[in-house]
């Protein structure tokens, strides 16, 4: 976005075309260093691998499918741990490349054992090969360059690419199925594109469900909180707050339920002082009530 608003000659902040790019290629670098951890060094218990034990204890009649911006491959690690198939939009055995169709066409996808995991902003570990005329999108390993990063300063010009578009008509599908529920956490609605599809799904399908699991309080001027209010199918659960058919309602203490869950903290004061508050927007919360149910 930054270099298409400069010419050759121009500058940006005191930036020229050049040292824009090249802060762009260190951002890259710098996120794809950060997000990429040492695997080996993780704990047994963590909680994408929380999650994971759900997954593979439970059984279902349609697939889980979980739509992640993270660039990082703790789903997929905690996945395989546990020996869950995975399907990310890749197919093949050498050099896996990236199939659009596969998204498009259940046929071409594999059964409802398999997770789906859609990176909808890009993964450390694809990068682009051009062969000839053509150039493909591959999964291998860890790329120090994060030059699948996205969206980048290019935002809106990568998110009209693939694999954007087909991640992004996926969740749009998703979310026009029968019935269809997603829980979100982790996710400030910070994504225009992923927000319309969100909410103009809310919109057109009333029986699409969202639960949104906050991590933190929200303002009442938000975008979030404003959408939430005009629309009677999205459920938002912050630590003090929840907005349920349109109205935004505060949690009453309950020592029971916090001993029962977990989930739900209170301060033990009484009086004025007593407050509570639900911690299912923190995603080790949220993955340890899971696995909480499938434990023997």
């Amino acid at each position: 976005m930054m270099l298409r608003a400069i010419g050759g000659s121009d500058s940006l902040c005191g930036l020229s075309r050049d040292e824009l790019s090249t802060l762009e290629e260190s951002v890259r670098k710098t996120i794809a260093k950060e997000v990429a951890p040492d695997l080996s060094t993780l704990p047994d218990v963590f909680p994408h691998a929380d999650l994971a034990r759900w997954i593979a204890r439970t059984s279902r009649s349609i697939p889980i499918e979980l739509f992640t911006v993270n660039y990082d491959i703790l789903f997929e690690y905690a996945l395989e741990s546990e020996r869950v198939p995975v399907f990310d939009g890749f197919v093949g055995s050498h050099q896996p490349f990236f199939h659009a169709d596969s998204l498009r066409r259940e046929e071409a996808s594999p059964g409802k054992s398999w997770t789906r995991v859609w990176k909808m902003h890009g993964s450390v570990n694809w990068s682009r090969i051009e062969k000839g005329d053509s150039r493909s999108i591959v999964r291998s390993a860890v790329s120090e360059h994060g030059e699948m990063i996205l969206p980048s300063f290019d935002k809106y010009d990568e998110s009209r690419q693939q694999p954007y578009t087909a991640f992004a008509d996926r969740l749009r599908r998703f979310l026009e199925q029968d019935d269809a529920l997603l829980i979100v956490l982790g996710f400030s609605f910070g994504d225009d594109h992923i927000n319309e599809l969100i909410f103009g799904a809310l919109d057109n399908c009333p029986r699409t469900h969202v639960y949104s699991l906050q991590y933190s309080n929200i303002d009442e001027g938000s975008q979030l909180h404003r959408r939430a209010m005009q629309r009677s199918n999205m459920i938002v659960m912050t630590p003090e707050r929840a907005i349920i058919g349109g109205r935004s309602y505060p949690w009453e203490s309950s020592e029971e339920l916090a001993v029962a869950s977990k989930l739900y903290v209170s301060n033990g004061k009484t009086g004025a002082e007593e407050k509570s508050h639900l911690v299912i927007g923190d995603f080790a919360k949220f993955s340890e009530f899971l696995v909480s149910m499938v434990k023997s």
